[in-house]
């Protein structure tokens, strides 16, 4: 029990001292009082998984409270839930069965809280319905594909609880965000509750590599009963943070996506020096995850930001100098050293995991090519994929496009792919069109852009695991409503232009 109080202290102070920072340069469009009911439901949900120590006890309070304090209209429904988005871990359980069942689905906590504040939404009439945007039959092809092939080679039930972690993963998100996101300023808030919700996350992960010691463990233990979150995985003598999350990569690629929305929230807030202070803050945290795929994820974020923005050549090249030069000077000093050391290709610090990756790619080519097309559901059976096996007893396949590939083949892949490409191909024409007058929906139109190309680029590192299909589901939902914002105010601004004519 002295260990549970000692980490709920910890996080609380860590979480109060972010809160306290951005609540001295918030954006004009959030008020104080506003700002502090945002703080309030975030503390209030960390609170109750500490010490109700029961996870259906914690589940009815947070429905009692979501539904008493936090409903509304859609659009502060939505505004919660992005908020409480990554409040606490996946925390997965069963859904007791009957009937000879044993379980109906695994219920988790993106999963609870789609369920709680998007579910009621989902049957809402509204006014765009499925296929007036233009993604969404990439979406709907997608789902019927994998609910289809979710029965092969499986059972019914099986076949069944898969279609409901896709539907409420992926179908019930996309729709209701990108219906309900209808203006700029719903998106404004949105973008703002999702960064606040992450932002305190990025202390922690500093404090735990700091400190040698996952904070979120003892609530796990005791909401759970699991032993820890994560392991205690030690990388250049230090301990790679997870805060929440099940893995230092995941936290790594969560963190890439907060500064995405920091480089959009930037202009709006009203403190530049704080600006600087949480930008530092979430890099220090990606430093402190020593997760290599991010890094470069948040190199390859900036870049994109910088090329869709005025003179993005010339700062590309700029910023890829600085780099460049600064490595000598960085070897000259301790800590440079050590991340020189830990970087892909250049370091040798555990360059073991680039050659597993390599070797993966390899051997997962020879079991995909003999099944091309549509993959196959058992392809951890086979003998290629079997000297994969790590000494955890696992064949981790770290890299969604090959895990899409082994499992549905080209076709699923093909049908995954169509969704972002089409969103990023909408997207970046569209930005080409925003009235210039509309700086800050042409700047949240490079943020989701860079945003979605640095998702693509790190799920290459990484397997479909803990929170991050949710992230990348989530930014499809919020690209498809900013599209949606976006090309409306493109056909009003030429609606005016021909009236003034």
């Amino acid at each position: 029990m002295a260990n549970l109080i000692k980490s709920f202290i910890t996080i609380l102070i860590l979480s109060n001292a972010t809160f306290w920072l951005f609540g001295k340069a918030l954006p004009d469009y959030i008020d104080a009082k506003e700002y502090k009911s945002f703080t309030k439901a975030w503390l209030v949900v960390l609170t109750a998984a500490f010490f109700l120590h029961d996870i259906w006890l914690f589940w009815l309070f947070l429905t009692c409270y979501c539904a008493f304090f936090l409903s509304g209209s859609p659009q502060k429904r939505l505004t919660s839930y992005m908020l409480l988005f990554a409040a606490m871990p996946l925390a997965s359980i069963e859904i007791p069965g009957l009937l000879g069942i044993r379980y109906l689905f695994r219920l988790n906590y993106p999963f609870g809280l789609m369920l709680i504040f998007l579910a009621g939404l989902y049957f809402k009439p509204n006014s765009l319905r499925w296929l007036s945007l233009k993604t969404d039959r990439y979406v709907l092809i997608y789902f019927i594909f994998i609910a289809v092939f979710s029965f092969r080679d499986d059972t019914f039930t099986n076949g069944m609880r898969e279609c409901l972690v896709q539907l409420f993963r992926m179908v019930i998100p996309y729709y209701v965000i990108s219906r309900y996101l209808s203006e700029l300023k719903y998106l404004n808030r949105a973008i703002f509750a999702l960064y606040l919700g992450l932002l305190p996350l990025a202390l922690v992960g500093i404090f735990e590599t700091l400190r040698h010691w996952h904070v979120y463990d003892p609530m796990v233990q005791a909401l759970l009963g699991w032993n820890s979150l994560a392991s205690y995985d030690i990388r250049s003598g230090g301990l790679r943070a997870t805060a929440i999350f099940g893995s230092p990569i995941s936290f790594g690629y969560v963190m890439v996506i907060t500064f995405g929305l920091l480089l959009y929230l930037q202009p709006l807030i009203t403190n530049q020096r704080f600006v600087k202070i949480m930008g530092g803050t979430i890099i220090a945290c990606l430093l402190a995850t020593m997760a290599r795929g991010p890094w470069l994820g948040l190199v390859c974020l900036y870049f994109i930001f910088l090329w869709t923005g005025k003179n993005g050549i010339p700062k590309i090249v700029g910023w890829s100098l600085v780099g460049i030069f600064s490595l000598p000077l960085l070897a000259l000093t301790p800590f440079g050293s050590k991340f020189i050391d830990l970087l892909p290709f250049i370091g040798t610090n555990r360059s073991d995991t680039v050659d597993y990756r390599a070797k993966l790619m390899e051997q997962s080519i020879i079991v995909i090519k003999r099944n091309l097309w549509l993959g196959d559901t058992n392809y951890l059976d086979s003998p290629e994929l079997e000297v994969m096996r790590q000494g955890q007893g696992i064949i981790d396949i770290v890299n969604t496009y090959i895990g899409l590939l082994l499992s549905h083949g080209v076709v699923g892949l093909t049908l995954f792919m169509a969704i972002f490409l089409g969103l990023l191909w909408e997207g970046y024409f569209t930005l080409k069109r925003i009235p210039p007058d509309e700086e800050d929906l042409h700047r949240l139109g490079r943020a989701l852009l860079a945003i979605l190309v640095s998702i693509l680029f790190m799920i290459a590192t990484v397997s479909a695991i803990d929170f991050i299909p949710y992230f990348y589901w989530l930014f499809a939902a919020i690209m498809a409503a900013y599209l949606h914002v976006a090309q409306k105010t493109i056909k009003q601004y030429k609606a005016k232009q021909l009236s003034a004519v």
